[in-house]
């Protein structure tokens, strides 16, 4: 058996009393837990060593996972699980993978990054105060996944409450367009994985009687967090649709304008274009004060436009 094949792994044989496992070859006997990093060669040679079958393996450890739930017998299957990723310089919504594979004698669960979830039961199993069976533990990491996307979409309910505004900054717009796309791929994953612990509540293992009720609560969270989200993003439209709205006014407003000054000159334009081609026969040549004249009957004529425009209600 190689060595250093795991990252966590705990003895639930003992009842109530869970206990690490430190030399995996004499003390694991039945029902335990291993967690182990899925590119890990030691991890995988184990798992052939096992006697598991290669196909469930390679589902396992494949690279790209959507969540899932495939029941491989009567008593065992594979549950592919999404998690939000809350490492350092990661994006909550680059969601990570959690893949468990659960038989009557163990659960064998692996990722490829950090998973605060799993961190979260192993610091409850220290503590004495974590699931006390390999099912429980199931539903344990379940339930922490939950709590760790419930955590994430918490502040964005405050973010758009706060875009109540008739006015919207450059970086407001980008924050929008970058929570929509956060709360988009967030549903992406969330959905199918409705689908997927849906399976598994219907499927009725006969070991997971005893955890029927705590199975469907974590579905209804889990469909409660996907219903929010789907709000959220609606809300969302709704603002982007409201800052359309506003940028087409001011776009309107600002054409109206320029409309109405581009009215104003376009006679005065004709006027100066047709006095200033110097060529005999021009009114006011011989006249010095034929200048002064004209630049009455230009002001005189933007004065009456404006007067008309402004009884048209253009202006």
């Amino acid at each position: 058996m190689p060595n250093n094949f795991y990252e966590q792994a705990w003895d639930f044989s003992h009842g109530n009393i869970v206990v690490p496992i430190v030399d995996f070859e004499s003390q694991a006997t039945s029902r335990y837990w291993v967690h182990g990093n899925r590119l890990s060669e030691a991890f995988e040679q184990w798992l052939l060593e096992e006697g598991i079958d290669e196909s469930i393996i390679a589902s396992l450890l494949a690279a790209d996972t959507r969540p899932r739930f495939q029941p491989l017998n009567e008593d065992s299957f594979l549950l592919i699980l999404r998690g939000v990723n809350l490492n350092k310089g990661k994006e909550p919504d680059d969601m990570l993978t959690i893949r468990l594979l659960y038989t009557p004698e163990r659960v064998i669960s692996c990722n490829l990054q950090r998973s605060r979830a799993i961190e979260s039961v192993v610091s409850e199993l220290e503590r004495n105060h974590g699931p006390d069976s390999i099912e429980s533990l199931v539903i344990a990491i379940i339930r922490q996944l939950n709590q760790k996307i419930e955590s994430v979409i918490e502040p964005i309910e405050e973010f758009i409450d706060a875009q109540d505004s008739d006015a919207f900054t450059n970086e407001q717009i980008s924050e929008i367009s970058l929570q929509h796309r956060k709360l988009l791929r967030l549903n992406r994953f969330l959905k199918p994985q409705i689908y997927a612990l849906s399976s598994l509540c219907k499927n009725g293992l006969s070991a997971f009687e005893n955890h029927s009720v705590y199975l469907a609560n974590q579905l209804d969270t889990l469909q409660r967090i996907v219903d929010t989200v789907d709000f959220y993003i609606a809300q969302i439209d709704v603002i982007n649709s409201r800052i359309s709205h506003l940028s087409s006014e001011i776009m309107n407003r600002n054409t109206y304008l320029l409309s109405i000054i581009a009215g104003i000159f376009l006679p005065l334009g004709f006027l100066t274009g047709l006095f200033g081609i110097n060529i005999g026969g021009m009114p006011g040549v011989d006249n010095g004060n034929a200048f002064y004249w004209f630049c009455g009957i230009l002001t005189g004529i933007g004065v009456f436009e404006i007067y008309l425009f402004r009884r048209l209600k253009f202006l």
